[in-house]
């Protein structure tokens, strides 16, 4: 079952584990489950597979909120996430160099 989108317009930081560069995005939509961001970086790549942390900035109640997630999807400088638990990512990057 697809869980309902919201549009939103909330900017976000985003690491994609293994790098060290910090990547700037826009959350176009999010749902309980998963969202898409667009990026505004130039020479930087997030790929089908990555995991990622997100720090999305919620100006309307002045808090940030930490998210884990796996990109499912690409498009341009936009991609899916699912979201994973934090726990979780561990795990999937030992099972990734295996």
């Amino acid at each position: 079952m697809r869980e309902e989108r919201y549009q939103t317009k909330e900017k976000a930081s985003i690491e994609v584990y293994g790098r060290s560069q910090s990547i700037i995005g826009d959350l176009k939509n999010v749902s309980k489950t998963g969202a898409c961001v667009e990026w505004v970086n130039e020479g930087v790549d997030i790929l089908k597979g990555d995991l990622i942390r997100m720090t999305v900035f919620l100006k309307t109640l002045n808090r940030k909120h930490l998210l884990s997630a796996e990109v499912v999807w690409r498009k341009d400088k936009t991609v899916g996430v699912n979201f994973i638990d934090p726990e979780k990512v561990l795990e999937k990057l030992v099972a990734r160099s295996m």
